[in-house]
């Protein structure tokens, strides 16, 4: 199994759990579970796929992502009464965010894509199942209103980008994982947050 083949299992799995998770927050039955389930491991895969003209969608020709979605979701279904889901789905979704990001840049690198292209596949990539499970639950997506998202992924991307050429693509891909882990979880727990735009009213101007 080669490198690229677990990175895809390990986002797959840590994305399928956050998807079930959320499901199950909403209320959904067991179809509802499942579906955002795959919809969220699968969703910016299948984006990437279909932006680099890679055919037929990856996750569906091979049957190892869908067992892997089933095993991660009826995980969470059994065990949704732990007391620390909330710790391990923001642990598992910041490893996904990671390793679906390494994952497409070692990728685009392979299909000599520029800087722009490059960064796009990585980014949709890695954030692309989240957004399409926040609008499935009727809410702005996680990258749109909080913390530190898509900007770990973008930030890790041009880092990747950067080093790649000078460490080789193994060691820069776990550097990558590594930073981008550490910039979502750090900005979890600290709180920090890119600046918000707030409209003045007429009634503060006068």
């Amino acid at each position: 199994m080669g490198v690229l083949t677990v990175l895809e299992s390990i986002g797959v799995f840590a994305f399928a759990m956050s998807g079930a998770y959320v499901a199950i927050q909403k209320n959904m039955d067991l179809f509802g579970i499942y579906t955002l389930a795959i919809i969220t491991a699968m969703g910016g895969g299948i984006t990437r796929d279909v932006v680099m003209s890679r055919g037929v969608p990856v996750f569906f020709s091979s049957y190892r992502s869908f067992f892997i979605i089933l095993i991660a979701a009826t995980l969470v279904i059994f065990l949704k009464n732990y007391h620390k889901w909330t710790f391990i789905i923001t642990i598992m979704d910041a490893i996904g965010l990671a390793v679906f990001t390494v994952d497409t840049c070692m990728k685009a690198i392979a299909s000599h894509y520029n800087l722009l292209a490059f960064v796009f596949v990585a980014v949709i990539t890695a954030v692309g199942g989240g957004v399409i499970r926040d609008v499935l639950c009727s809410r702005v997506p996680t990258i749109f209103r909080k913390e530190i998202y898509a900007t770990a992924s973008l930030t890790g991307a041009l880092l990747f980008w950067a080093l790649y050429r000078f460490a080789g693509q193994l060691v820069t891909g776990y550097i990558c994982i590594a930073f981008v882990i550490i910039f979502r979880l750090a900005s979890v727990y600290f709180s920090f947050n890119l600046p918000k735009i707030k409209q003045i009213s007429h009634r503060e101007e006068h």
